[in-house]
């Protein structure tokens, strides 16, 4: 287990150069068929995976870095991840994977160096994501999580992933999920009355015991064991934060992609996103991935006062509302 709030920025900047010494192998591994092969990611291919990693630094995490440090922590007049992430792969479905590659690598250069240049007082400022009010940090963290996974779906994909998560960067990552990420998609306005105490209780090397407390509208977590939990969750952290970020089988995106061109079920993005992500959440569930025991009434109480991941543009839109 580790505590995300120990370590400095240096820290985490050191923890980032690693991952992505090691990633940037990973993808030169990677040869013509191994990019055509479907992930577990919202059924992209992989070199799908690879343009919405090289698109989603300037359109996405550049656009909220560049007016938190200028001291403008407001939301952006329009921020649509999905959509925004859809019509950027589409724009480079025909870009050579070694173009895209180029590109990944410019652009993470790019905020990287700004991560390096900026004071330990700007990492604090304020920021605004789409989960709502955060700070510079959460930025860098929002994004070193998504670059982390998506190192496992490229793998994934190719039947290569085989070793888990590096606990030296993943533990960290799990901690600032489920203390700081986690509470930021709390619904309170679904949460009338609500007063439970959650354990969770993860297995792996990024595992541990967390609290997760929702009382009187507010929702908290800590680490460690709580005296006493209304609900326990179990899990390996890794099938847990999978699961919460929708990753299914490349089957299942297929399907979902199709259903999502089907204009009447609502847009192409947010129907693929819901069923991957109900899909990956169902899974988990029948196959005992996760387990829950304790009061079953209470852990359905809790599970619809969160957001969830394919709720994200209704959740974005809110957010913006809110100022």
């Amino acid at each position: 287990m580790g505590d995300f709030t120990r370590l400095t920025r240096t820290d985490w900047l050191g923890l980032a150069d690693r991952f992505y010494a090691r990633l940037d192998g990973t993808l030169a591994s990677l040869n013509g068929p191994d990019w055509e092969r479907v992930t577990p990611y919202l059924g992209f291919r992989a070199r799908d995976v690879l343009a919405h990693m090289a698109s989603t630094i300037p359109v996405n995490f550049r656009e909220v870095l560049d007016r938190a440090l200028a001291g403008n922590p407001a939301a952006p007049p329009e921020f649509d991840t999905f959509a925004r992430n859809t019509r950027e792969v589409a724009r480079r479905r025909a870009t050579p994977p070694a173009a895209l590659l180029t590109e990944f690598r410019r652009e993470l250069d790019a905020i990287m160096g700004m991560y390096r240049r900026m004071s330990d007082a700007d990492w604090q400022k304020p920021a605004w994501f789409f989960v709502g009010r955060v700070r510079v940090r959460s930025l860098f963290l929002v994004q070193f999580a998504d670059n982390v996974f998506h190192e496992r779906d490229l793998l994934m994909a190719n039947r290569r992933w085989t070793g888990g998560l590096d606990p030296e960067h993943a533990a960290p990552l799990v901690d600032w999920f489920l203390r700081d990420f986690r509470p930021s998609l709390f619904r309170p306005d679904r949460a009338a009355g609500l007063r439970a105490t959650m354990r969770y209780r993860l297995g792996g090397p990024a595992g541990g015991e967390w609290t997760l407390t929702v009382a009187d509208g507010a929702c908290r977590a800590e680490l460690g064991a709580p005296a006493r939990a209304d609900v326990t969750l179990e899990a390996d952290a890794e099938e847990l934060v999978a699961a919460g970020q929708a990753r299914a089988g490349p089957w299942v995106g297929r399907l979902a992609c199709g259903l999502g061109a089907i204009g009447r079920l609502g847009r192409s993005e947010d129907v693929v996103a819901r069923i991957t992500g109900m899909a990956s959440l169902g899974w988990a569930l029948a196959l005992r991935r996760i387990r829950v025991t304790g009061n079953r009434a209470l852990a359905a109480h809790l599970n619809r006062a969160f957001w969830h991941f394919w709720e994200r543009t209704e959740m974005t839109a809110e957010n913006i509302a809110k100022g």
